[in-house]
């Protein structure tokens, strides 16, 4: 088996421990499905040649700008040549209650009766604010007012084993409701279990010598830090970690094989500190360990697209936050299905799949 098939097998030994333990048979299936974790959606994914990566962090809001970055997904996966790519989306769930760009303390809503609404969801006090999302228990209930795709993607939410998995399944719901991604095409895989598909390949490198000495060499390098007692993330050594440093991190998608890597202008800044982690690996590196390569999203009008309404602007200025992509779900229901934003920019790319 090449190194993404092995992964791809990795997941499936461990999907079930994603969700909460007895969950019915009923809904643990459509739980799997939802992030496309169910074997018609894996064997897909084993069948194309190419991954298409983005990485959100674990979060009930995704805010503009954000929120083009799975607009953009969406959008390449519907052309002709993703028939041949799969969109791997790589949960970051080491997110911490400090994180102010996804503020994954609270989800904001709109209410039919009550206009836009904040649950708070844990606490930003100074002593608690950097105890990371994996490290909470699963959303146990639904907020106060939800209706629509929220509704729907709360009662999903509890079915997760922990609130980064409950975050997982919300992003999943209102993704599809935005028309961004489609059943069967997009998979939600936790980092963690990237690197603990890592970790187990540098132990048992005398199973499989080249995969392991190359995973062997990156966790030999990188630094670790596992979820402690308390939910905030302590230095560890890399070989028993939950997650290693940034460029690591990153590095070690080369096991997906294939590989473009959605990012920003800011992630194309550091993109060459990763490229030096996987270079000094090359000696190491197996045919089917591949470099990721980065494909910018453009920038793009997504407000003149689907914007808020004046009340919903007005609201949201007062609580100091942007519009998300649950609002504009809401508002517009599934407005990337019907619009194009990139469509210039799409004409100076090369695309997926080729």
């Amino acid at each position: 088996m090449s190194a993404r098939e092995e992964f791809i097998a990795h997941v499936r030994a461990r999907r079930r421990g994603l969700f909460r333990p007895g969950l019915p048979d009923g809904e643990l299936a459509e739980a799997l499905a939802l992030l496309g974790l169910d074997d018609a959606s894996l064997e897909r994914w084993s069948g194309c040649a190419t991954s298409l990566v983005s990485l959100p962090h674990a979060s009930p809001n995704v805010f503009d700008p954000r929120t083009r970055v799975g607009w953009y997904a969406g959008t390449l996966m519907r052309r002709p040549e993703a028939v041949s790519t799969h969109h791997l989306r790589v949960v970051l769930t080491h997110t911490n209650f400090s994180d102010l760009g996804w503020r994954p303390y609270a989800w904001w809503y709109l209410s039919e009766a009550e206009g836009v609404r904040c649950h708070r969801l844990f606490t930003r006090n100074k002593k608690r604010k950097h105890v990371v999302v994996a490290g909470r228990g699963p959303l146990d209930s639904v907020p106060e007012g939800m209706v629509g795709a929220d509704l729907v993607a709360a009662r999903a939410a509890q079915w997760g084993a922990d609130l980064a998995v409950s975050y997982m399944l919300i992003d999943a719901v209102i993704g599809r409701a935005a028309g961004m991604t489609a059943a069967g095409t997009t998979t939600f895989v936790p980092l963690t279990l990237v690197l603990s598909f890592v970790r187990e390949q540098a132990a048992a490198a005398a199973s499989r010598p080249s995969l392991g000495a190359w995973c062997g060499g990156l966790v030999a390098a990188a630094r670790g830090r596992r979820i402690g007692p308390d939910g905030t993330l302590l230095e560890c050594p890399a070989d028993k970690a939950d997650v290693f440093d940034n460029y690591s991190n990153l590095a070690a998608l080369c096991v997906l094989g294939r590989t473009q890597v959605l990012g920003g202008a800011k992630m194309a800044g550091y993109w060459p500190e990763v490229e030096a982690v996987i270079g000094r690996l090359e000696e190491l590196a197996p045919d089917d360990c591949r470099a990721p390569k980065v494909l910018v999203v453009p920038e793009a009008d997504l407000l003149g697209v689907s914007g808020p309404s004046p009340e919903v602007a007005a609201e949201l200025a007062r609580q100091g936050v942007r519009y998300s992509q649950g609002l504009a779900v809401a508002e517009h229901g599934d407005f990337a299905a019907h619009h194009n934003p990139f469509a210039r920019e799409e004409l100076r790319t090369t695309g997926v799949g080729k």
